[in-house]
Parts: C-alpha cells; structure tokens; sequence
C-alpha cells in the first residue's frame, strides 16, 4: 500500500494538531488541578458522575470487569455497584 502525498500531510497535520491540544490543555490543567478535576466547580454533580462511570466503559474496565468475575464468581456483578 502506498500513501500519496496528500494523505502523508493529513496524518502529519492530525498528529501535530494532537499534539498541540495536548500541550494547550497539559498547561491548563496544571494551573489547578482540583479545577481540572472537578471541572472548576462549575459542573453539576450528575455530570462529573458520569464522566467517572464512562472510564469503566474502557477496555481497562472490561478487564476489570472480567477479572473479578473469574476470581469471585456471579457475586461480582455487585461490586463496581460498591465502588466509590
């Protein structure tokens, strides 16, 4: 398979432009991390929580997910229910 030149530019224009949003939000978040985290206190509380339960829905938490059923059972189905 062979790239033409347009489609080298559009991947050389994606990951610098990634890279630079990375830095421009790496610089904003180290201003304060507690605003980083909490979205300034400014976002209401269902949404933080949801911005927490989307980081089970990863692969990471899938295998999370899976470990603990094959180490504790059916009885696991319970526990992502415990977790803080």
């Amino acid at each position: 398979m062979r790239l033409s030149s347009l489609d080298l530019a559009l991947i050389v224009l994606y990951l610098c432009s990634t890279v630079i949003i990375g830095l421009v939000l790496k610089k904003r978040a180290q201003r304060s991390k507690k605003d980083y985290l909490l979205g300034g206190n400014s976002m209401p509380w269902y949404m933080l929580g949801l911005s927490n339960a989307s980081g089970m829905f990863d692969i990471s938490g899938t295998m999370w997910l899976v470990t603990l059923l094959f180490v504790y059972g059916l009885k696991s189905a319970w526990i992502p229910w415990l977790w803080p």
